[in-house]
């Protein structure tokens, strides 16, 4: 990883935020809908009947009861699976279009600040952070295989930084094969709750960062590598930079 020491130190927490590609895109992580939720409340809400009724147990520290001085957000930290009928996509733009009145916070990368403050409607599954899903990594891998000098063989390097590795000692890097990247998810019986903090290939002809405090991935690549993933039918791309000065 020497090729990364010039980034600055505090980057290794969260993930590193490499440039010299030629161009740049940003996969939204997938948001989805279940329309027969809707008018159920927020997921805030629906947790306090739940301590109401005793289906669920205050989470009490010490002396301090978190239900009192936390909301539940709904908004799941690090990689989550597809979820099944009759649940639904839809894209940000289709769901932020219900809030005409709601500007966001569009100078700072992709994440929670672009939406609505404070707990989203138990109707919606809404992007996680911190990882890609499970949707957008199998779609964002097939890309990567098409672009990439041996397919789904390439050799690739995959990084955690410390708050998804939950190690501040370790340098946790991988070396595998591209096709292979969704084994190191729990889920699919690896030691991490989270895709891969950066990923790259052995040549460098792409990078990927998904930092832990952003509800997307950006990709950076050459134009054709970024095109398709922008054609890509399971792929939400988004370009944006920092505005000027920022």
């Amino acid at each position: 990883m020497d090729w990364l020491l010039d980034r600055p130190a505090t980057e290794a927490v969260t993930g590193f935020d490499a440039g010299g590609w030629p161009v740049l895109t940003w996969v939204l992580h997938a948001l989805y809908e279940n329309r027969d939720l809707v008018g159920l409340g927020t997921h805030d809400e629906l947790h306090r009947r739940r301590l109401a009724s005793g289906d669920v147990a205050p989470v009490i520290i010490g002396d301090v009861d978190l239900d009192a001085v936390t909301t539940v957000t709904g908004t799941a930290l690090g990689f989550v699976i597809r979820p099944g009928q009759p649940w639904a996509r839809i894209t940000w733009a289709e769901y932020l279009s219900r809030f005409p009145d709601f500007a966001g916070r569009r100078n700072v990368p992709p994440c929670f600040r672009w939406f609505p403050s404070g707990s989203w409607p138990v109707a919606v599954q809404p992007p996680p952070e911190g990882s890609l899903d499970q949707e957008s990594l199998e779609a964002l891998v097939e890309v990567l295989a098409r672009h990439s000098a041996a397919g789904p063989q390439t050799r690739c390097f995959a990084y955690y930084a410390s708050l998804p590795a939950q190690d501040f000692d370790t340098v946790h890097l991988w070396e595998g094969p591209l096709g292979r990247v969704h084994e190191l998810i729990g889920d699919n019986g690896g030691p991490y709750d989270f895709s891969p903090t950066n990923l790259w290939p052995a040549d460098r002809a792409w990078f990927i960062w998904t930092d832990y405090d952003l509800e997307a991935t950006k990709v950076s690549g050459d134009q054709h590598l970024i095109d398709d993933l922008k054609t890509a039918d399971k792929l939400e791309c988004l370009d944006w930079q920092p505005p000027t000065g920022g």
